[in-house]
């Protein structure tokens, strides 16, 4: 009769520590819901993918994101070709020209007009733009700019406070409508930037 409860009591406890690792892994995961197979978010510092699991859509386990430099990136425009000079030339690049067209890792996402001057407009991700997350399109006197849509902490999308800054609706995170420079938490990333391409009208963002 004793082997018999011990068995009972060994299964009980069990079932107990793995609902309980089953919700703290739950806890864990973004709190936006999963709506289709490879979206993907940035969560707690881990990128999570949507999949499908039992005939449900779920979000994987995350990979850790690798830390990233404080120091912004000299230029946001590739070198159009590999090939060395021996000798710096004055000439401007290619790519720096309005009318260069758009490479193949280039993706259409709006019109130039729908994005005027000191707007902010978000491109949806979907197979309407080819984006597999959202963007934020923002024009000003200091141009056009693409950044990433979704606060780092916690997958809310960013809005427009109108003072020049984007703040996230979930957790007050702040972040600068310039460069996606982190200013205020929790969040312990900027908002990521993107090359940005407009020529004939048309807008392109390199992902």
């Amino acid at each position: 009769m004793s082997i018999r409860r011990r068995e009972l009591l060994v299964g009980l406890f069990g079932a107990v520590f793995s609902f309980i690792a089953d919700g703290a892994v739950a806890a864990d995961v973004p709190k936006l819901k999963c709506t289709r197979v490879g979206q993907s978010i940035i969560y707690r510092n881990q990128k999570f993918t949507c999949v499908k699991k039992g005939g449900k859509l779920v979000w994987d386990k995350g990979v850790p994101l690798p830390a990233k430099s404080t120091t912004p990136s000299p230029s946001a425009t590739p070198t159009p070709s590999p090939t060395p000079s021996a000798t710096q030339s004055p000439t401007p690049s290619p790519s720096a020209s309005p009318s260069a067209s758009p490479s193949k890792a280039q993706i259409k996402v709006a019109k130039s007009s729908d994005v005027p001057a000191n707007s902010v407009k978000l491109i949806s991700a979907g197979a309407n733009t080819g984006l597999i997350f959202p963007i934020l399109l923002l024009r000003d006197n200091d141009g056009l700019r693409a950044l990433q849509a979704e606060c780092p902490h916690a997958g809310y999308i960013v809005k427009d406070n109108g003072a020049g800054q984007l703040v996230c609706p979930g957790h007050n995170s702040l972040f600068s409508g310039k460069d996606g420079a982190l200013l205020r938490g929790p969040s312990t990333y900027p908002l990521e930037r993107y090359t940005v391409t407009e020529t004939g009208g048309e807008i392109f963002v390199t992902i």
